[in-house]
């Protein structure tokens, strides 16, 4: 996946994250994941893997969009999250799935 078929992929990604350098580390770390993600519809109660990828790896970026996070602060949290990713891929994938299956 490139940054351009992430951003035909999710068009709730604001465009003011459009020219981040942080999207090419983004999509070549979660290349596998962003494929299967999809958004939850709003009156599901289960959610499935694919919801849970959406939820962690592309919500953040759809808030900033309503004005509810800064540019700034998305930025950090792409960061945190390939940080995250990169220490431990296991721990990662625990984390992003157990913490939607509650």
């Amino acid at each position: 996946m490139t940054v351009t078929e992430l951003i035909s992929q999710f068009s709730e990604i604001p465009v003011s994250l459009h020219s981040e350098p942080i999207l090419e580390t983004f999509v070549e770390t979660f290349g596998a994941y962003l494929p299967t993600a999809v958004k939850p519809s709003a009156c599901s109660t289960e959610r499935t893997p694919g919801n849970h990828a959406y939820m962690t790896l592309v919500a953040p970026m759809e808030i900033h969009g309503f004005g509810l996070s800064t540019r700034e602060r998305v930025v950090e949290q792409l960061q945190e999250l390939i940080q995250n990713f990169e220490a431990s891929v296991e721990t990662f994938e625990d984390r992003m799935f157990e913490r939607w299956a509650k």
